[in-house]
């Protein structure tokens, strides 16, 4: 057969052909650098980013402790360990290796740090928690409650960070208060807003401060305790617009009883220090979703402390009192939207164990002058799995992270039963507007660009998936189990996680190793990165997130040698994700997959730097 190939088509072939030879690729990688944190051993993480991409959050840890670990909110700590007990004692005991990051470093050194300062009131305490935010690359150490003098005794997390308001930045976080001389603080976490400049610190008050004259003042109990999640200008439906801070607010004490608190913050005796129960009595108080108006405040207004509002009236099943049960009730906003709907979780209670509520998602709606009610459950997030609210047998947490301005809610939810070979977190998005429901990774991987292009669907039973931040645009960000992990969980090791972006307008979704690679004539190159967790993303649909850098192809090969780093991955203007050059056409990714068999191929040891272990709880009631 004969064919003709005319001047316009040959012109269309060069230029098809000249197009793909030279592809950028659809993130361009920054790393992001600060000074490191004394004393920490783990980080930086990213955790804010403004909207304009000039302002960054980070947060750095001492200890071997969860990435996600906040004693504000028991999702993050109350679900027991499905590891094989080697990972759930090392997580918590760390390693007996002295030569190892957890030697000595796990839960039981930090739960023993507080416990000592605060039994005994003479020893010190060095800082388990570091902030940090960086300004157009300029890194700054963020702890506004330390002392004047010695050792800081602060944990500090920067939660928000914001574009120029009247001509100053501001960024949001909690901290707890520093420890004195003889072991006294004025409280265990307190909520903040304050400006980049270097300006005073404004302390966002709960409703309940506590009791000052109590047996145990001395350990924070009479300052009460709050929580800062997010910062959002709000125009409500009356036409009324203000600046909020949203988060958590201690409202009493657990059954009025200071002893719950007491159990979170300071057990007794050796047994009950070693023993992670007691964990399950955190916050020590009872909190609700709270807001703060901070309006006159970043105006240009100066306010040492401000007073907040109610976000829901109640927690779940219209209790508005912890009378004579056993659960500490726990409510948080974690997110806000420009019209007022605040989305986050609330405590229900589960009986089967004492002080071990469960955690659902929350939607709290507000009038047309900005007052809200009950919070409503998100009851579509549970379900399909017919989860009885009384028993609670089939999921043990929802909680919802996200709501953008068209009032779509992103959350997730973790198994309580075992699904395949794992009890999995898996993402939700839910419409508020149409009542739909989607979980886009349900027993799904995300698709490499290899598979996605050879048409390959990739079904997998219990897979994990969790998203932590999305846009107005619909955008999620969040991590995933890898391509290759697929080895049992329950009674196992965790699998590798690898960072996702998902678009909730097509439905598609994608690795975010797989968009780093950039093409040049007809050679892909790929750099010496894994990018296991995307946790921010902006309306410019800039991302940060965390995973590791390797000095050469060999070692990103064996997965070895690696060091941890923060990454700022910015999309090229104009760009799909889906013509971002294929990654597994470079010599990196031939090498790894033709050579390695990364099933199950990380050593144990490497297993343990490589993969942040979930918070150990042992049942032992």
């Amino acid at each position: 057969m004969n064919y003709k190939v005319t001047i316009a088509g040959m012109a269309v072939l060069f230029a098809a052909n000249s197009w793909a030879a030279d592809q950028a690729a659809y993130y361009t990688v920054e790393k992001i650098t600060e000074a490191p944190a004394d004393g920490a051993s783990f980080g930086a993480f990213p955790s804010a980013l403004s909207a304009d991409n000039e302002f960054i959050g980070t947060y750095s840890l001492k200890a071997n402790l969860s990435r996600d670990i906040d004693i504000g909110l028991p999702l993050t700590f109350n679900r027991e360990c499905q590891y094989d007990d080697v990972y759930c004692d090392l997580d918590y005991y760390g390693s007996e290796n002295a030569g190892d990051l957890s030697y000595e470093n796990g839960y039981q050194a930090w739960r023993n740090a507080q416990s000592d300062v605060s039994l005994n009131r003479t020893n010190s305490y060095s800082s388990y928690f570091m902030g940090n935010t960086l300004l157009s690359g300029s890194d700054q150490a963020q702890n506004p409650y330390t002392e004047t003098t010695g050792t800081d005794t602060t944990d500090v997390k920067v939660t928000d960070t914001s574009d120029e308001i009247s001509g100053d930045r501001f960024l949001t976080g909690y901290s707890s208060a520093p420890y004195d001389s003889s072991g006294n603080r004025e409280f265990v976490r307190r909520a903040f807003i304050k400006s980049s400049s270097g300006g005073s610190v404004t302390s966002l008050l709960p409703e309940f401060l506590g009791d000052s004259n109590g047996e145990f003042a001395h350990l924070g109990s009479k300052g009460g305790f709050t929580s800062a999640y997010k910062l959002k200008e709000v125009t409500y439906s009356g036409g009324t617009t203000k600046t909020l801070v949203v988060g958590a607010a201690s409202v009493s004490y657990p059954k009025g009883n200071t002893d719950i608190f007491r159990r979170c913050y300071a057990s007794e005796t050796e047994e009950d220090r070693y023993n992670n129960n007691e964990l399950d009595n955190c916050p020590g108080f009872d909190t609700q979703a709270f807001a703060w108006d901070v309006s006159t405040l970043v105006a240009g207004g100066s306010e040492a402390e401000l007073t907040g509002f109610k976000l829901a009236t109640t927690w779940l099943h219209g209790n508005t009192t912890n009378e004579n049960r056993n659960v500490v009730f726990a409510g948080s906003a974690l997110d806000i939207n420009s019209s007022g709907i605040a989305v986050g979780v609330s405590t229900t209670e589960d009986e089967r164990y004492n002080y071990a509520g469960r955690q659902r998602a929350i939607i709290m709606v507000p009038d047309a002058d900005g007052n809200y009610g009950e919070p409503i459950t998100l009851t579509a997030a549970t379900a399909d799995i017919g989860d009885d609210d009384d028993q609670k047998t089939g999921i043990y947490n929802t909680w919802a992270s996200a709501v953008n301005d068209s009032s779509i809610i992103m959350g997730n939810r973790e198994y309580n039963n075992a699904k395949g070979s794992n009890k999995p977190t898996e993402l939700f998005v839910y419409d508020n507007t149409s009542a739909a429901i989607k979980f886009p990774l349900l027993d799904k991987k995300v698709l490499t660009t290899k598979q996605r292009l050879a048409g390959e669907s990739n079904y997998k039973y219990g897979a994990n998936s969790r998203g932590f931040d999305m846009n107005n645009a619909g955008l999620v960000v969040g991590e995933a189990d890898d391509y290759d992990q697929d080895k049992p969980v329950v009674d196992g090791s965790p699998r590798g996680q690898t960072a996702f972006l998902y678009d909730n307008t097509s439905g598609e979704s994608w690795r975010v190793n797989d968009l780093i690679c950039s093409q040049t004539a007809d050679v892909v190159t790929s750099p010496y990165y894994r990018i296991r967790s995307a946790r921010v993303i902006n309306e410019s649909g800039v991302v940060l997130a965390e995973g590791f850098e390797y000095p050469n192809a060999s070692d990103y090969k064996n997965m070895v040698n690696a060091q941890q780093v923060s990454f700022k991955l910015t999309p090229t203007a104009g760009m799909s994700p889906n013509d971002s050059p294929n990654c597994w056409n470079s010599d990196l990714l031939n090498a790894e997959e033709e050579t390695y068999d990364r099933q199950g191929g990380a050593g144990f040891w490497l297993w343990l730097f490589a993969l942040p272990l979930l918070l150990v709880r042992r049942f032992c009631k």
